[in-house]
């Protein structure tokens, strides 16, 4: 196999963990990573992005938050944006896709049938900038029958998924938890709003075998079925009325329960974009 020296620089700290990209071109390539003259850099934008400008070789963005990635002046970039000649669009949730491949096995089949719910809803957030958010939390506040367990750095009133994510990679701890305690809502709010920045809060409150109660994407439409969830976008309060309907009428709920995830059309392309990431890469690297 052909030699690729590639580096990974100013990304989170649990790329250890999330590397899709190592875990593609070790197919491909005898892959050597190092910073010492690499091929290839790898890069994200944390830290203030301090290691990677200091490197002359050909860079590869990858964009997890809301940002546009021709402001950072790479080759290549992976973000949220739609395709063109320099940018694959590959939005968090089917990063996450691609590090667990069987999670498309739960989103893209049936909906599991549900019994009785432990806990009301959930609330998992760390960033206390969306105010919108904020404000759609404190709704619930003074309402006894819609109790919202909050288990996040933010609003935290429950510390038990915190406890139970302890020396674990934080993705499946949080999955192993939401399983165990079944919640009837999910409070899925992005951190902002932008057309196609979708990160992996819909897809995990699905996973949790809750509805989702989204807000975020203007077009998230495109890419799920929004029968399926409760579709903030449209006001909070037009979703806070629907989920006390919900509440008071169980075959109001079952049949957004019961919808698909995605409809057919969605799913085709959503696994026609996951596989071709794989293709795309190798030829970039090879360029």
């Amino acid at each position: 196999m052909k030699k690729l020296k590639i580096a990974f620089l100013d990304f989170w700290p649990e790329i250890k963990d999330e590397n899709i990209f190592l875990l593609i071109l070790q197919k491909y390539f005898d892959v050597e990573v190092t910073t010492l003259n690499p091929d290839v850099v790898f890069h994200s934008i944390f830290g203030g992005m301090k290691q990677t400008p200091k490197y002359k070789c050909k860079k590869i963005l990858f964009l997890g938050e809301n940002y546009r990635p021709q402001i950072f002046g790479s080759n290549y970039s992976i973000s949220f944006d739609p395709h063109s000649t320099t940018n694959y669009r590959l939005p968090l949730w089917q990063f996450y896709l691609i590090l667990q491949p069987y999670l498309k096995d739960i989103l893209f089949g049936p909906r599991v049938n549900h019994e009785n719910f432990d806990r009301f809803c959930s609330f998992v957030v760390s960033n206390p900038n969306n105010f919108l958010r904020n404000g759609f939390f404190n709704m619930f506040s003074y309402q006894s029958w819609a109790y919202i367990s909050s288990y996040g750095r933010h609003l935290t009133n429950d510390f038990s998924l915190i406890e139970a994510s302890r020396g674990k990679y934080w993705r499946n701890a949080k999955y192993e938890f939401f399983l165990k305690y079944k919640h009837k809502y999910a409070i899925a709010f992005e951190n902002n709003s932008y057309p196609g920045y979708t990160t992996e809060k819909l897809m995990d409150a699905f996973l949790g075998n809750s509805i989702p109660i989204y807000w975020g994407d203007p077009k998230i439409k495109e890419d799920w079925n929004t029968n399926a969830f409760i579709n903030a976008n449209k006001g909070v309060q037009y979703a806070y009325d629907l989920i006390k309907k919900q509440n008071q009428d169980i075959k109001l709920f079952d049949a957004m329960y019961h919808e698909p995830i995605f409809t057919d059309e969605q799913k085709k392309r959503h696994l026609e974009n996951i596989n071709g990431f794989e293709e795309w890469l190798i030829k970039i690297c090879k360029i």
